[in-house]
């Protein structure tokens, strides 16, 4: 187990009665329906929970011609000199943890997408706006997440803070990588994956792992995970064909020849660029670092089958999830859930744990990262493991914890025998 300072178990409530008897309250809900939970005050303004159809005109029309994107460098074992520097220390080894190293998109590149999108919609007339409304990527919708979410990070029932990357999902990457466990043949669910780094990551240790991914909003699910999740399996811009190189050469000889005659200075710029080494993400060099994707709609939708293959894409409300799951037994059901940043607001502590109760198989684990508390929205780490503790089916611990401004913690939960 990793350990820094201190525990949950160190801090204390205020007024355990009153701690108490909220959780006997949120308890009894445990006995209603999945569906009958709800995060907000206003029900119907929730988006449903569904399964996202990668193969939909809209999912192939999301997709750019050309992703912009940088490496995530996340050691697995944080070392600083200096009191600004977080520090994690594992206990076991004492030993420094390799760094793990993930493709994703660049944030300003989804958000250069959403603004053209919503100019192309704009120009259309009302009669195509009417017909392709339903295929429309963004439209007035994905500039409105977009408005908001230059504001603020979470607005309930309309953005979710997905398009970031957050610090605790880097936590839970860096944990699954120091455990090094095979997930051959495991079956994954992350719930509330917005870049969705730590299951890409475990999309990247095995060719045989499914690893689902939810998020609230299809719009994350388009414009970061799809690309995020291509970016390291089937389109990774380190395993791309040797040949794609040679003929950028081939076309750099050919247009030297044709400007042999050009005045000697427009030459020395010449040479001077073709000296200038491309941007390479290993060394940390994000600026004009791109990849193309395949252009054609039968292609595009070749790869999306190739994704399928291992990841299902659901989007929506936890509410209702598990029914539109079906699993048909335990079997069925998940070898391991993960989930970061989604305890936030404790008013969906309950739905988030009845989902991870009812849709993890015995004998899995869920692991929760999370900071200890969320500033402005009331959520916190104590609160949610009240409620594990008192529903008392799961057994809980703290395996990661690491000291920062507000300390962040990785919980695993394992069914009680």
């Amino acid at each position: 187990m990793f350990k820094f300072n201190f525990s949950a178990d160190d801090l204390e409530f205020d007024d355990p009665e009153l701690a108490n008897q909220q959780d006997d309250d949120q308890l009894e809900d445990l006995s209603k329906p999945l569906e009958s939970l709800s995060v907000s005050s206003s029900p119907a303004t929730l988006v449903p929970a569904s399964q996202l159809d990668i193969q939909s005109k809209s999912c192939l029309q999301s997709l750019p011609l050309t992703l912009h994107y940088e490496l995530a460098q996340i050691p697995v074992l944080n070392q600083g000199s200096g009191a600004a520097t977080a520090i994690a220390t594992d206990t076991r080894t004492g030993k420094e943890r390799e760094i793990v190293t993930i493709f994703k998109r660049n944030l300003e590149d989804v958000k250069f997408q959403i603004a053209q999108e919503d100019d192309e919609f704009d120009a259309l007339d009302n009669d195509s706006r009417s017909k392709d409304i339903e295929d429309a990527t963004a439209g007035p919708g994905g500039v409105e997440m977009l408005a908001l979410a230059g504001k603020s990070d979470l607005v309930k029932g309309v953005y979710e803070g997905g398009l970031k990357t957050w610090e605790c999902a880097l936590d839970l990457v860096a944990y699954l990588a120091e455990q090094k466990e095979n997930y051959d043949g495991k079956k994954v669910l992350e719930l509330g994956c917005g870049s969705a780094l730590p299951g890409i990551y475990l999309l990247t240790q095995s060719t045989s792992v499914k690893v689902d991914l939810q998020d609230y909003n299809d719009q994350v699910l388009k414009l970061v995970t799809l690309p995020n999740v291509l970016l390291n399996t089937h389109v990774r811009p380190d395993q791309q064909p040797a040949e794609v190189e040679e003929e950028e050469k081939e076309d750099a000889e050919e247009e030297k020849e044709k400007d042999q005659d050009a005045d000697e200075d427009e030459n020395e710029d010449e040479e001077d660029d073709e000296e200038e080494p491309e941007a390479d993400p290993a060394d940390g060099d994000f600026q004009g670092v791109e990849l193309d994707l395949p252009d054609s709609a039968e292609d595009k939708l070749a790869l999306m089958k190739k994704v399928e293959e291992q990841t299902t894409f659901y989007m929506g409300d936890w509410s209702g999830l598990v029914d539109l799951m079906a699993f048909k037994g335990d079997e069925d059901k998940y070898d391991l859930i993960l989930t970061s940043e989604t305890i936030y607001a404790e008013e969906s502590h309950l739905k988030l744990y009845a989902t991870i109760k009812n849709s993890l198989k015995r004998g899995g684990k869920a692991l929760v990262a999370a900071k200890t508390f969320y500033f402005g929205v009331g959520g916190d780490i104590l609160s949610f493991r009240r409620l594990i503790e008192k529903d008392n089916v799961f057994n809980v611990k703290v395996v990661f914890s690491l000291q920062a401004f507000v300390r962040r913690e990785i919980l695993e939960l394992t069914f009680k025998a």
